[in-house]
This record gives structure tokens, C-alpha cells and sequence, in this order.
């Protein structure tokens, strides 16, 4: 079997390490692949990806990510270029727009902020002198570089109405722009120019153009009829030579007397004469397996004698001749991450993902794995009706085995991963996991939800099949067991699960009549489903399974039904339910009852509002809440759909932090999933645009005050941070005194460590000298002390 998966996922090893840097408490987790756009100045060589730019300098050799974390305005960029004085100006599809160098950034955010109907887009930029024209979704943009601002909007649709720009052109006084409606043409200097009066078609088709370039004297621009085939001409107004037809058109760029044409797996290159001079397919690199070029955007460099391509894998490439440079910095494999657990070996995210029905989106199977700050990962290569390995969309951790985590397919059945590689396979050929459709010759084994209980036994759920759940007993590859529950069989879908610390098993349930929450308690006998009890959102009355002991809802106080909506849920320390619903955050504060009492609590939390009014709302009552993860000092980090992220108390009253793309360099405000390191604390987010990490403070308390200590100690003059405390067991009580007991600074760790910033009660820097930290468990029956060194 592992020979099996090793052919069938491959690890891909064009990477370069690489590692994140931290920048005020954030770094970047941002995959480089999907390079769109490349661009050269004298000493730096850039391609442009969704959510920013691979660096390449040089004269020097040395590769950087430049990112939202590390100083770009925003992500989806949508067009790149340079603009001399290795300057380059980057554009965004919701119109902000940045003048990248290696000195900083400058943002021109006008158009973004603009009131303005329909997309802002920005599709193209082309520098004549010292403006740019930006090509956009409803006109042309002038931009005076030397003044660093807008200087003027063309808009070329009829009645001055909105028109698609894709590319631009400039020929001595005149501009070229590729549209939506034709190729159009205008006199730089006429004063009339902002409106489309001035404009004349001077292609030779009515069909949409989109892209255009100057070589010599005359016009190659490709036009796009309604099924998609390209055709690129070269010549001017009513003189047109047809060169070539595509269907897989990327970008056209021109030289000094040659031209290239760029398709998604080919190059061509011609001379003025449409003589074809070259023409490229493949890389020609014996050291990677993978030889297909993917490009999305091309050029050849007369500065370098090189062609320079961003390309869909392999980042930038860099061909000259039979030689090839990849360029591609350390991250996972793509941006898309639907999941992410933390292991006990570092961070794994899955790629899959589900369409608003619950149906797959065939995203070819692919995870990524982090673990000393170096980012593998594996991705399906194997196109088999056969096997579908496809839509990897759960996580969990082996509960008896640290090495070992699983990963469940929406049609491909459960993966076993061991330290980040594939071990094994589970489908209904070798397992008692059922197949859709059992007569067919295609593998449709759906596990929506994963979870592992204190035994060590894998539950899964196996969707639109007669036993809802399956059960692999312990590790032993022969032990399956098939439960019938009829709330779950024949479901077309389950959501995530949760075994929470007595055992019970709670799933989502996301459609159907079904719809809401189950709960199934086995009374500790795996093997004996006679006592098993559980409720869901279907009352005993219309089942005809006795084990069914109730209807679940969720209720609250009155009893009335808060909603029947819920992504997400997660135990806290205090061994709480949390769910996020599409009506916020509730809570059962008594889960041990979920069976014994007729209509149990899911209680909303009431957050004061502070205003003199003595009125509260509930916690995020207006948000689709996605995902709750609990750190070390039992505060929950809240994921939404629409808001970004917040960190709240343990109690959920208090928010300590709110993250969204305003204030902070979360790509998106959509947040699917966070994991926490709990030696680090690091906070992971997993966004629909990526992933980001903060620096978060709070870590697993340990079990005991043996290994307390503190750093940076000594404290020298140039230190500005806080003076990490850490070794603590959870809620630990910290006194800093001076050496002859006079207290300065008292504190509680959150999990295990504990924070001071160097001063005193009043806020004053304490003097040079040595300082005594005297901890407490919060039950007194541990105490510990170490010392702290300040030097002023």
C-alpha cells in the first residue's frame, strides 16, 4: 500500500528554504505558486502572485517575499510592471495601487476609496514617459509618477458608461486600448480624450481584444471571440496580418524586431516578418521530473538574453538557452486551506473544499506540512476514476500516537500521515467504509467528520450510505466496526466531529431535515451498541430507533430555538461546548446533561455594553461564526465569516484583540480555520486567501514549576520588549519584587508564561539590578522563584 501512495502523491521539491520573518508580531505562511505577472529592472528580477511579489536581486542572488505581512497594501494583485529606477507599480482588483521598491512602499489607495459602481479592477499598466496608464474594468487611469498621484480617468464606453480596458498601448501620440467592444485608438493630445467621442475603432473585428502591444511601427493585439479562440494580428487601422490562432492565449510582448507569443505550455517567439524564430515547450532542466511548463505571463529580456516567466508551479524561471533558474521561496503549496491542525510535529493544512450544497469542488487531493520552519507538502498526481483522491477537508491527531494524524476525503476516504508522509489508505476496498455508489467504477467514499477518543479508536462518518459511522478499533488495520444510528444513515452530509473528554461523540450536521447537532454517548462499550443513547434534531417519535432518547435543538433559556445553522465547535478547559452558529457564539456550560435533561441550555453570552445603559448584546450575534480554537489560558480565538478574528476571554465577556484586514495583514476578513502551537503560542489563520501567523502570548501551562526561568537575562539597556516568563503551570500567580522585597510588578500567567515589561506599578522603568520573581500555582501548593538581571 505505502508503494501505492507514493506514486500517487508526490512530495514536490522545488522549493528554496526560506524562512518567515517576523514583522510586529505577524508573519506570512503565503504560498509563491500562481505566479501571474513578471517584470525586470536594472537589478531586480519580480514576479507577481495573488498575494505578492518573489524578489529576486540580481546582482546579488538572493530571493525575498514581499507580502501585506511585510509592507504591500493588499493582496489579489491583478497587475504588475516596472517603472524604471528599480521601481515597480503593483495593482489590486479592488483598484488600490502601490509603487513598490526596495526602500518602501507608496500607496496611491484614491481609486480604492473611490465611490465608484462596479469592478475597479486593475488589468494592465503601460508606461509612456512619465505617466502610466492603467487599464481597468471601466476605463483608463492616468498616473503621474513623478508626482505620485492620479492625474486623469478616460472613460471610452458609450455615453461615458463604464467599458472593460485590458491593455494599452502607446505609439508616438498615440494610444492603443484593447477592449470589450474592439480596438480602439486616440490622440494622446487631444483635449478631448477623457471621453469616447475621441476614440476610434481601428480593429479589424467586433470581438472583444485583450491585449495589445507596439513592435516598430506597428500594432499585434489578440482578439477573443465568443467560444474563447484567440487570434493575434500585426499591423495597423485597415492593414492586418493574421499570425496565429490559440486557444490557450496567455500574453504577447514585443522587443527589438521580435515579438513573442505566450500560451498557457508553449512559447513563440518571431521577427518583425511574423517569421517564427523559436519556439519552446518544455524546460529543459534534467533535475526536476516535472518538465511542463505553466506559464501565466512571458517575456524575453534584451537586457539579459534571457526569457523571464512566471510560472503556475515553479514560481519564477528564469531560461537561458538549455539553462533554467526556478525561483520559488519556502511555502506551502498552495493558498488554498480549508484546514489546519497543529501537531505534536507541527502544522498540517489540507486544500480541499465543499460548495455551498455540500458537494465536492474535485480539488486534486494536496496538504502541506510545517515543521522547522520549513513548509513540505504533497499533492495528488494520479487522474484515476478509480481512486478520486480529491477534496481533503478534515484533520485530527491520533489520540495514542503523537507521529500520527488523518486526513478524510469528500469522495476519497481516510489518509493516515505519518510526520507529514502518507502511510496508508483507507476506501471500501480495504475497510469497512462504504462506496456511494457500490455497483459503479467510481470510488465516492465521503467522510465528512473525523475524531479520535481516549482508546485511541478512529470515528469517522461515511455519508449517503446505509452505517452512518464507521470505527477503526485502536491501530489495528483489522478492526472495523459499522454503526447504524438513523439520524446519520443514508445522510448526504456531516460536518465536523468533536470526542469531547467523557467521550461523547458531537457531530454538525449541516442540511437536510436533519440539520443541527447529534449526539451520541456509547456508555464506554465500543462493541455493545445496545446501551448507546443519542439525541439529534429528529424526536424519537418519527424513529423507530430506540436509542434515540430525545430531540436536540438548540434551545436557549425560554426553551426557544436559537438556530439550527452551526459551522463549528470546540471543548474548552473547562470541558464547555462551544459552537459557532450564524447567529454567533453559544455555549453548554453543563454538557454532562445533554442526555438527562429534556431541554438542555445552549446559553448565548450577554457582553455589556459599557455605555451607562446597563444593556449587553450577545457575543457576535451577527456573525457566522467559523471557527473557535482555545489557547493556552483557555481565551478563545473566534473566526468569522465576514469580520476576521477575534480574541476574547475565557468567560467570552471580555475581547482582547480584534484582527481584520483594516488593522491588521490578515489577507481576508474570511477566516476558515486557526491552530495554535501550544510551546509557542503561535496563532495560525487560515484564511480563503491564505495563511498568516501572530504571535501569540498565551502556551500550555505545564505540570509542574520545575522548569521555570525567564529571557531575555540579563535585560540589556537596548532591550524594548517584555521579559517572557515561562515554565508555569496554568493560572500561575507571579510577584516581582527587588532584592529586598520591595513588590514592583504583580501578574497572571496566561497558560504557561507570564509577561512584564521592565516597569513598576506606576509605569516607570525600574532601576539597574537584580529582581526576584516569586510564582504560585493558583492552588498553593507549588512555588517557585527565579531571578531577573536589568541592566540600564
Amino acid at each position: 500500500m505505502k508503494n501505492i501512495i507514493v506514486i500517487g502523491l508526490l512530495l514536490l521539491g522545488l522549493t528554496s528554504s526560506v524562512e518567515a520573518q517576523w514583522n510586529n508580531n505577524w508573519r506570512d505562511h503565503f504560498s509563491c505558486r500562481g505566479s501571474a505577472h513578471v517584470a525586470e529592472s536594472e537589478n531586480y528580477i519580480i514576479a507577481a502572485n495573488e498575494t505578492g511579489l518573489i524578489v529576486y536581486d540580481y546582482i546579488n542572488g538572493l530571493t525575498s517575499k514581499q507580502n501585506i505581512v511585510t509592507g504591500l497594501s493588499d493582496v489579489d494583485i491583478s497587475a504588475f510592471a516596472s517603472i524604471g529606477d528599480d521601481r515597480f507599480i503593483i495593482g489590486y482588483e479592488n483598484g488600490n495601487i502601490d509603487i513598490f521598491s526596495m526602500n518602501g512602499v507608496i500607496n496611491i489607495p484614491d481609486l480604492k476609496n473611490k465611490q465608484l459602481q462596479g469592478s475597479k479592477q486593475i488589468n494592465h499598466f503601460e508606461k509612456a514617459g512619465d505617466k502610466v496608464y492603467c487599464s481597468t474594468d471601466f476605463g483608463i487611469l492616468v498616473i503621474d509618477i513623478l508626482k505620485l498621484e492620479i492625474a486623469d480617468t478616460y472613460y471610452l464606453g458609450i455615453e461615458s458608461s463604464n467599458l472593460l480596458i485590458s491593455e494599452c498601448a502607446v505609439l508616438g501620440n498615440d494610444i492603443y486600448a484593447a477592449t470589450e467592444r474592439g480596438l480602439l485608438m486616440a490622440d494622446l493630445n487631444d483635449p478631448l480624450i477623457a471621453y469616447y467621442q475621441s476614440w476610434t475603432d481601428v480593429g479589424n473585428s467586433s470581438d472583444e481584444y485583450v491585449a495589445v502591444t507596439i513592435l516598430d511601427d506597428d500594432i499585434v493585439a489578440v482578439s477573443k471571440n465568443n467560444s474563447s479562440q484567440y487570434q493575434v494580428f500585426k499591423g495597423k487601422e485597415d492593414n492586418w496580418q493574421i499570425v496565429k490562432s490559440s486557444t490557450r492565449f496567455k500574453n504577447i510582448e514585443s522587443g527589438n524586431d521580435y515579438f513573442i507569443i505566450a500560451e498557457t505550455n508553449t512559447i513563440s517567439k518571431y521577427d518583425s516578418d511574423i517569421t517564427l524564430i523559436e519556439t519552446i515547450n518544455s524546460y529543459s532542466n534534467p533535475e526536476i521530473e516535472d518538465t511542463t511548463i505553466r506559464l501565466n505571463h512571458c517575456f524575453f529580456s534584451d537586457q539579459r538574453q534571457s526569457y523571464l516567466i512566471a510560472d503556475n508551479v515553479k514560481g519564477l524561471v528564469i531560461k537561458e538557452g538549455d539553462n533554467e533558474q526556478f525561483i520559488l521561496p519556502n511555502g506551502p503549496y498552495s493558498n488554498s486551506a480549508f484546514e489546519i491542525l497543529f501537531s505534536p510535529h507541527g502544522l498540517y493544512s489540507v486544500a480541499g473544499a465543499l460548495n455551498s450544497e455540500y458537494n465536492n469542488t474535485n480539488t486534486m487531493a494536496e496538504y502541506s506540512f510545517f515543521r522547522n520552519e520549513n513548509w513540505t507538502h504533497y499533492k495528488n498526481q494520479v487522474v484515476d476514476n478509480n481512486y478520486l483522491w480529491r477534496d481533503l477537508i478534515r484533520i485530527c491527531q491520533a489520540s495514542n500516537d503523537d507521529d500520527i494524524v488523518y486526513m478524510s476525503s469528500w469522495g476519497g476516504g481516510i489518509f493516515v500521515i505519518k510526520e507529514g508522509e502518507v502511510i496508508n489508505h483507507y476506501n471500501h476496498s480495504n475497510s469497512n467504509l462504504q462506496n456511494i455508489f457500490p455497483n459503479g467504477n467510481q470510488n465516492y467514499v465521503r467522510i465528512g467528520g473525523i475524531a479520535t477518543d481516549s482508546q485511541g479508536n478512529l470515528w469517522m462518518s461515511n455519508s449517503e450510505v446505509s452505517e452512518g459511522i464507521v470505527v477503526r478499533e485502536g491501530q489495528d488495520t483489522s478492526k472495523w466496526h459499522s454503526f447504524t444510528y438513523e439520524t446519520l444513515n443514508n445522510l448526504h452530509s456531516t460536518d465536523k466531529f468533536l470526542i469531547s473528554k467523557d467521550d461523547y461523540l458531537w457531530v454538525i450536521i449541516p442540511r437536510t431535515d436533519r440539520k443541527g447537532l447529534f449526539v451520541l454517548n456509547t456508555n464506554g462499550t465500543l462493541l455493545d451498541e445496545s446501551d448507546d443513547q443519542y439525541r439529534g434534531a429528529l424526536s424519537s417519535s418519527v424513529e423507530s430507533d430506540s436509542r434515540n432518547v430525545g430531540q436536540l435543538k438548540i434551545w436557549d433559556e425560554s426553551p426557544k430555538e436559537i438556530t439550527k445553522q452551526i459551522y463549528c465547535i470546540a471543548e474548552d478547559k473547562n470541558g464547555y461546548i462551544w459552537l459557532g452558529t450564524d447567529k454567533g457564539v453559544v455555549v453548554y456550560y453543563r454538557p454532562w446533561a445533554i442526555f438527562s435533561e429534556n431541554y438542555p441550555i445552549a446559553s448565548r453570552i450577554k457582553v455589556p455594553r459599557n455605555d451607562g445603559t446597563n444593556q449587553a448584546d450577545y457575543l457576535l450575534e451577527n456573525e457566522n461564526v467559523t471557527c473557535i480554537e482555545v489557547d493556552g489560558a483557555n481565551r478563545k480565538w473566534i473566526g468569522t465569516q465576514n469580520s476576521g478574528l477575534f480574541l476574547v476571554s475565557d468567560d467570552g465577556i471580555t475581547t482582547y484583540e480584534i484582527f481584520n484586514t483594516d488593522n491588521s495583514p490578515l489577507p481576508s476578513d474570511y477566516v476558515r480555520d486557526v491552530a495554535i502551537d501550544p510551546q509557542s503560542g503561535e496563532v495560525f489563520i487560515a484564511t480563503n486567501k491564505g495563511i498568516v501567523s501572530y504571535k501569540g502570548k498565551a502556551t500550555e501551562g505545564e505540570g509542574t514549576l520545575n522548569s521555570v526561568y525567564a529571557f531575555p537575562n540579563p535585560v540589556r539597556e537596548d532591550f524594548s520588549g517584555e521579559i517572557t516568563i515561562t515554565g508555569l503551570v496554568k493560572d500561575s500567580n507571579i510577584k516581582i519584587t527587588t532584592v529586598s522585597g520591595k513588590l514592583v510588578y504583580e501578574t497572571r500567567s496566561l497558560g504557561g508564561r507570564a509577561y512584564w515589561n521592565g516597569r513598576n506599578f506606576n509605569g516607570e522603568k525600574v532601576k539597574s539590578g537584580v529582581y526576584i520573581a516569586y510564582i504560585s500555582a493558583e492552588d498553593g501548593t507549588e512555588v517557585q522563584t527565579t531571578k531577573i538581571m536589568i541592566v540600564r
